[in-house]
């Protein structure tokens, strides 16, 4: 139902409205109200837990986790101007860090390329930067993690970010200026041109 969805923000009283009435309903269990919910975030928390897992099917099968764990604990959320992409986030963050753990129990595995296709010329170089780009960002805390996923994975602005880390804007720009520092270190050293400068 479109009008269970949060309004933009052309009128922001009546988005945090809209908002409110929404998280209530879905704190009630409202099956329509989870309905928009899931219409309205999982494009996005698909995308947060993607960029930090290997495969697309893991990603998916995390991403659906986390609504299911949402509905479970959805007598817990309480709105307080939060947003419910910030909730979900933060599920979805739990739920990609308890499943690297059980990962690293495992043991090493081998990375997979998403294709079957052999890997040949400019493909090989492409397979490699995102190799490297992995392993930088692995390498960097889970809140800079986050801060360059929000920003450049799912282009949020510095505010909305802000809000969904519940953190100042000021915060949000110090960690994401260290975030990126520390993947120009990474990638230079690494053996990328001009990674390092700046």
């Amino acid at each position: 139902m479109r009008e269970l969805e949060v309004a933009p923000n052309e009128h922001p009283a009546a988005g945090r409205d809209d908002a409110e009435a929404l998280a209530r309903r879905a704190v009630a269990r409202d099956p329509a109200a989870w309905g928009a919910i899931f219409e309205a975030h999982y494009r996005a928390v698909f995308a947060f837990v993607r960029y930090r897992l290997q495969g697309a099917d893991e990603a998916e099968d995390i991403a659906s986790q986390v609504f299911e764990v949402a509905y479970t604990r959805a007598d817990r959320f309480d709105y307080r101007g939060v947003p419910i992409e910030a909730w979900l986030i933060g599920i979805a963050r739990n739920l990609v860090r308890d499943h690297q753990k059980k990962r690293v129990r495992r043991g090493p595995e081998e990375e997979l390329v998403d294709t079957n296709a052999p890997v040949t010329g400019d493909g090989a170089e492409l397979v490699d930067l995102r190799q490297d780009l992995a392993r930088a960002m692995h390498a960097l805390t889970e809140d800079q993690q986050t801060v360059l996923s929000l920003r450049f994975l799912l282009d949020k602005s510095v505010t909305e970010t802000a809000a969904l880390m519940a953190r100042s804007e000021d915060a949000v720009k110090n960690l994401q200026r260290r975030a990126l520092a520390a993947m120009h270190r990474a990638l230079a050293t690494a053996g990328y041109e001009g990674a390092g400068g700046g």
